[in-house]
């Protein structure tokens, strides 16, 4: 909108029917007054709104990243199960981030989260949590599920909170789960939650975790989904929690990675031994305003350190929030994002070609 020309008088002064000087007097001048003040208020909203059009305007989307307890916990594995310093390295990424415009990103760290209400959550667009399984310990290890064992059942009123989570995704706020967190091993509950949060559960006996160097190639099918912006193959090495029991013929799911692995610490039915053979490693689920990821990955902390597994992951958390992800992918200004030393547990298990290992940045 451009700011009004100046504008002509209605009247000339000059004119022989009037006086050298217009007088007005009483309510004819105070009307003369606030019409003039109206006037000027008009011609400055319209001037600021030509400066910055969108300034009263922009939204704002804010993420929660929520850990667990770490387990694994011991000097022979560090750098494994970093859920804490994950997610703060998330974090200080999409709060760096580089190419997202005309939105406002709000973040939060809430770490070992114990509630058993939503007040916590509520006005939240995207959670995000890496945490144990809700079955592998008698303590609060998941920022949603407090514990269960295996067959039993939730009371009342955790069951009415756990209803209120699945409201607060209807409505708009995204779930993202990472690595263990994605299985519920036994839950019912949870089985039943995620199966409606995002189409897709770990089950018992079915689920894997092999962990070795992985071949993560793009879906082909898949390859205009937002996630997958300037996402390319990457070699790296994980323990990726796989092999997931699915709504059959879910059209609200998308399948976004295959991988593969030449040799881990485990093996599949119709494979030879240690060898994973091509499967669905990852994939996105959008119902309405429902939008929810599980990503079974993230098990070395190193890991962050591979560029095109980064963008995948910041990828992931932007679109789970509801934001539009750049062309190209999410870019982040965040330096040093390596916070634990580089785990050398199964170096001898076979290495793809291609594979490079991340290199700890100067940290002094």
């Amino acid at each position: 909108m451009r700011c009004p020309k100046r504008i002509k008088p209605i009247i000339n002064l000059n004119t022989p029917m009037m006086t050298d000087k217009l007088i007005l007097k009483g309510p004819a001048n105070r009307i003369f007054r606030l019409l003039s003040i109206l006037v000027l208020l008009v011609y400055i909203f319209c001037c600021s709104a030509v400066i910055n059009p969108a300034s009263a305007q922009m939204p704002t989307k804010t993420i929660y990243f929520l850990s667990g307890i770490r387990d694994h916990a011991s000097p022979t594995v560090g750098g494994r199960h970093e859920v804490a310093k994950d997610m703060l390295v998330l974090q200080h990424c999409i709060d760096s981030v580089a190419n997202i415009k005309g939105v406002k990103i709000i973040t939060k760290y809430l770490p070992e989260r114990s509630a058993l209400n939503v007040d916590d959550l509520k006005g939240v667009d995207a959670v995000i949590v890496e945490a144990s399984s809700v079955t592998s310990s008698q303590r609060r290890t998941h920022p949603i599920f407090p514990p269960l064992a295996a067959g039993a059942k939730y009371d009342k009123a955790t069951l009415a909170y756990l209803n209120q989570i699945d409201s607060l995704q209807a409505a708009g706020m995204g779930i993202m789960m990472l690595h263990w967190g994605i299985t519920a091993e036994g839950n019912l509950p949870a089985t039943e939650h995620y199966l409606r949060w995002f189409g897709e559960a770990g089950h018992p006996n079915y689920t894997q975790n092999p962990l070795g160097y992985w071949i993560v190639t793009p879906i082909k099918a898949a390859a205009k989904h937002p996630i997958l912006r300037g996402v390319k193959p990457w070699v790296y090495k994980d323990e990726i929690f796989s092999r997931l029991i699915v709504n059959p013929g879910d059209p609200y799911r998308t399948d976004l990675l295959m991988g593969e692995s030449p040799e881990t610490n485990q093996s599949e039915v119709g494979s030879p031994k240690n060898v994973i053979s091509p499967r669905c490693i990852a994939s996105a689920y959008e119902k309405g305003k429902q939008r929810g990821v599980l990503w079974g990955g993230m098990d070395f902390h190193s890991a962050l350190l591979n560029e095109n597994y980064l963008r995948f992951v910041l990828n992931e958390i932007v679109w789970v929030a509801g934001i539009d992800v750049p062309k190209g992918g999410v870019k982040t200004n965040a330096k040093q994002l390596q916070l634990a030393p580089i785990n050398k547990t199964y170096e001898k298990t076979k290495i793809p070609e291609g594979y490079i290992e991340p290199k700890l940045p100067n940290t002094k």
